[in-house]
């Protein structure tokens, strides 16, 4: 059976799961304006939750669909 893993999704996973965890660390950081939050300056827990359960789904994705040698 041929290998239908595509590269491009990939490294598009790997790309979501660094930005998803930039944006996790991003949202526990006290004291700078955060983007979707209220009160902005505050420490937003479920949102920093929200963006390391994206990196970690896009990190198994990247998994799954890794390039495998012929």
């Amino acid at each position: 059976m041929k290998n239908s893993s595509n590269p491009t999704v990939f490294v598009l996973a790997i790309v979501v799961a660094i930005v998803a965890l930039i944006a996790g660390i991003y949202y526990l950081i006290p004291g700078i304006p955060h983007v979707l939050a209220s009160p902005p300056t505050a420490v937003h827990v479920k949102h920093a939750v929200l963006f390391f359960a994206i990196a970690i789904i896009c990190v198994i994705g990247a998994l799954v669909t890794r390039p495998r040698a012929a």
